[in-house]
């Protein structure tokens, strides 16, 4: 373009051989590397041609480039405890590689030890495969390999037929089983069903080996436990003296119990009174009628005579006559100036009659069983015993209506019981039922 003298001429600065005409900003003064857009430079109030030129971010790629973030890390491989190994058999487990085969564990199992392996001989089938057994648990089995493992791969789930041979009879169970490794002339496998029917007849072999009753012998497994049952011990013979002793044991203990049962059938069956009986002449009784004192007495006196006189308590005197010419027997403590009260007895007159009777004081408790139909018995204290009945007069009445605790009762016995020989003597009542109304 012509130079018009207005607009300055653009620099045309001399740009070296491969050079784009751009400016390189990794040189002195240029833009720094974090403007990475064009950018107008303005120099003066006009720009000029050279100065509206755009710039752009010459940095290089691998200066623009993000950094690489970094690789995670692989996760470490899973902790397995340790486990003590058999230098006679070897074991299977997460840790062991033979020959380029690595064994592995089904998830479900923690550790290929956790049940411990018991060296049974048996035989594994699987198809048309058999494995000769060495070491046998309730959750895996390990087994010779000659070659038959190699057709199966590990990991496979079979059908197998697992049979123990015993000395007359072998014990077959048939479970799935899944080969988690084979090498160094071993296989191991594991049942897909620990759990399964197969369970208890394995469970009870293995824990009869454990206990010892079968043991291994020539590849078959022998009982060795008690071969007959125990035989009965022979009865003793039994000598004269000790039969006479067992005897006399027997009998004994029978008395004993009969004594036993015949105390508690008294206890429960019979009660006796705490007043004792008196046995006196049979006679009339001469009783207070109102209470007051004793101002008379005279037991001399002849019939029509007066035998004693009461001066009672509402001032009036009375005096009672001598009915017959017969005995007198005043009672004990009575004589002049007693005060006496009603139905005290003041003495018995004896018309000369040869009857014998017995009287007592029985509480109101025993007179109500009586009355009901207890049976009464008086103990007399020469050791007879008798029957009697209890008579309740006028005395009896009055003072159970006064609310006495014990009344006066007359004990009739039964004809010729009693005789004038056992006036004077004492005796006890005893009162008894029948037990459940039999005996």
């Amino acid at each position: 373009m012509p130079h018009d003298g207005n607009h300055p001429e653009p620099l045309n600065t001399p740009q070296p051989a491969g050079s784009t005409g751009l400016r390189d900003e990794t040189m002195a003064g240029a833009v720094p590397a974090e403007a990475s857009r064009w950018q107008p430079t303005w120099s003066g109030g006009i720009p000029s041609a050279a100065s509206t030129a755009p710039v752009r971010n010459t940095a290089t790629a691998a200066q623009l480039a993000p950094e690489p973030m970094p690789e995670p890390a692989p996760d470490p491989a899973p902790f397995v405890a340790p486990v003590a190994a058999d230098p006679q058999v070897p074991r299977f487990s997460v840790d062991t590689a033979r020959e380029g085969s690595r064994l592995k564990l089904a998830p479900d199992f923690g550790h290929d030890s956790e049940h411990p392996q018991i060296a049974v001989p048996f035989t594994l089938r699987v198809g048309s495969h058999s494995f000769h057994g060495q070491r046998l648990s309730v959750t895996h089995l390990h087994t010779a390999d000659e070659g038959g493992a190699r057709a199966l791969a590990d990991g496979s789930r079979h059908l197998a037929t697992l049979t123990v041979p015993f000395d007359s009879f072998s014990v077959t169970l048939q479970t799935d089983v899944i080969l988690t490794g084979q090498g160094g002339g071993m296989a191991a496998f594991q049942f897909a069903d620990p759990t399964g029917p197969h369970l208890p007849q394995l469970r009870y072999i293995l824990n009869t080996v454990i206990a010892g009753d079968f043991v291994s012998v020539d590849g078959l497994v022998t009982y060795s436990g008690p071969t007959e049952p125990a035989k009965a011990k022979a009865a003793a013979k039994r000598s004269v003296l000790q039969r006479v002793r067992s005897l006399m044991v027997a009998l004994l203990s029978i008395c004993l119990l009969a004594a036993a049962a015949a105390v508690v059938a008294v206890r429960y069956t019979t009660g006796t009174e705490m007043h004792p009986v008196f046995v006196e002449r049979a006679g009339q009784q001469m009783r207070a009628t109102v209470a007051g004192q004793m101002v008379y007495l005279d037991p001399s006196a002849r019939q029509g005579e007066v035998l004693y006189a009461i001066n009672s308590n509402a001032g009036d005197v009375l005096n009672f006559r001598m009915p017959c010419d017969c005995d007198v027997e005043v009672a004990a403590g009575m004589r002049e100036g007693t005060t006496v009260l009603p139905t005290d007895k003041i003495m018995t007159i004896f018309n000369n009659s040869e009857g014998v009777r017995a009287q007592t004081l029985m509480s109101i408790e025993g007179l109500s069983r009586a009355m009901s139909g207890d049976l009464v018995h008086m103990d007399l204290s020469d050791g007879r015993r008798m029957a009697v009945t209890v008579l309740a007069d006028s005395a009896t009445t009055s003072a159970s209506m006064r609310g006495d605790l014990f009344v006066p009762v007359e004990l009739v016995p039964i004809e010729g019981a009693l005789t004038q020989e056992d006036v004077g003597k004492t005796a006890r009542v005893r009162l008894s039922h029948r037990l459940l109304g039999v005996f």
